[in-house]
């Protein structure tokens, strides 16, 4: 899974990895060692197993640490306490590389599809996935890519933005990161020669250093690694996620720049990748959804209690007036959006109790929208 690349003798290198990765397993059929000797292939013995640790903030009663892999778990009395059931293991970008070097100690062809299929195995959940590629001597540099923003060439709708240090000796820009996007998804594209030097004190002997880091969390993590899971190469699902959400296009043509067309250099980056959209499906917010929130949460609490005051106050005739003046004044407040909503749910329950004919979709819809508009409008019931 790890890919170089080299181009000339300009030493270009490429190189791609997994750079982060946390999976859940809520019923699993194993306890902690077995879950580390026979899925991680790693040696129990070799872990700190702490009481509480940072598993308590992911709602689990323990934490087994090698270093800078981390799994959290739960006994049964945690359990029985309330605390989450079976394990979350987590390998930040220094625990992928501690544990690509424990299995490529034994078995020199380890890699990551190796332990994506046993994970796999057991219904993983998976909640996070970095993917990094490290271009070293490469043109398309941190520079680069913030000249071809301020160029006004980036296709995409979320936030950009940008952080760096400056040398106050040189007047240079180092450390210099630029995030498109936020979570569930974001492309880091970063000076890794700086970064380096910044928090380690290590310096290199290459011209530049940049690492592309793609970010992806909760369902869009997990649509990932299904595709790996299936033998999709990382670079080139790297790419074709790149390639779906986000476009370099040239610098004129179409007054409308989504109708340009793509940068060369973004079509060569690609290097003819298949395009892959992380597309998650949202439910549409229903009036039921609506009823369930108000019957959890703060709103109707209030007006019970205003409702019991004015009971205790004023009577019960009284009290009800009050109540249906409150309702009415929020006539007011009602816009389209919360008509289709209260239209959405007229059809959803009446479809599930046969309480409407709904053979006549169009009919139907039309006659409810002009009776909720003659209810708050005109204070009548249909």
């Amino acid at each position: 899974m790890n890919e170089i690349a080299t181009e000339g003798t300009n030493f270009v290198r490429q190189y791609i990895t997994i750079d982060w990765l946390t999976a859940s397993f809520r019923d699993i059929d194993c306890d902690i060692t077995e879950f580390i000797v026979e899925i991680l292939n790693m040696d129990y013995r070799d872990f700190i197993f702490d009481e509480g640790g940072i598993g308590r903030s992911y709602h689990y009663g323990n934490t087994a640490k090698f270093d800078n892999i981390q799994i959290y778990y739960s006994t049964q009395a945690d359990v029985e306490n309330g605390l989450n059931t079976g394990f979350t293991v987590n390998f930040n970008g220094q625990g992928c590389r501690q544990y690509e070097n424990y299995c490529w100690n034994d078995r020199k062809d380890w890699t990551w599809y190796d332990l994506i299929g046993d994970l796999m195995k057991l219904s993983g959940n998976f909640t996070r996935l970095d993917m990094a590629l490290d271009l070293i001597n490469s043109p398309y540099t941190w520079q680069f890519l913030l000249k071809k923003i301020y160029e006004k060439t980036l296709i995409y709708r979320g936030s950009v933005k940008r952080y760096n240090k400056i040398n106050t000796r040189t007047g240079e820009d180092y450390h210099a990161s630029i995030y498109i996007g936020d979570k569930p998804q974001q492309l880091n594209i970063y000076d890794k020669k700086g970064e380096r030097l910044d928090k380690a004190g290590e310096e290199y002997d290459v011209n530049s250093w940049t690492r592309w880091e793609l970010r992806l969390f909760s369902e869009k993590a997990h649509l990932a690694v299904l595709e790996l899971s299936e033998g999709r190469a990382l670079a080139d699902l790297f790419c074709g996620i790149l390639s779906a959400h986000y476009r370099f296009v040239t610098l004129t043509g179409d007054k409308m720049r989504s109708r340009r067309s793509n940068a060369r250099w973004w079509i060569d980056f690609l290097n003819g990748a298949k395009e892959t959209k992380l597309l998650i499906e949202k439910d549409k917010p229903t009036l039921k959804k609506k009823e369930n929130w108000l019957e959890n949460h703060g709103p109707e609490k209030a007006e019970l209690m205003l409702y019991v005051k004015d009971l205790f106050v004023y009577g019960s005739d009284t009290a009800l007036e009050k109540l249906i003046t409150r309702i009415q004044l929020q006539t007011l407040n009602i816009c389209d959006s919360d008509i289709q909503m209260i239209l959405q749910g007229i059809l959803e329950e009446a479809s599930a109790t046969g309480k409407i004919d709904l053979k006549r979709k169009d009919v139907v819809t039309d006659n409810i929208i002009k009776e909720i508009h003659g209810l708050l409008n005109n204070g009548y019931e249909p």
